[in-house]
């Protein structure tokens, strides 16, 4: 997978997160009742390959470019 591709999947992956946040608030349920943590979880069992997973960033993480 080339640079491009990965961000594809990327922002493809941001956009349904969105849709999904979307259809909650329209639905009139409240996004801070969501277990984020149990639905992160699930989504990583779905994964065809979660080696991925380490193409992670989290914002806490200064070690990249001497922060």
């Amino acid at each position: 997978m080339n640079i491009d591709e990965f961000n594809d999947a990327l922002l493809v992956g941001i956009i349904k997160t969105l849709k999904i946040m979307k259809e909650v608030k329209e639905e009139g349920d409240n996004l801070n009742d969501i277990d984020f943590q149990e639905v992160i979880e699930l989504r990583k069992r779905d994964m065809m390959n979660p080696s991925m997973l380490e193409c992670i960033v989290e914002l806490t993480d200064t070690s990249k470019e001497g922060k």
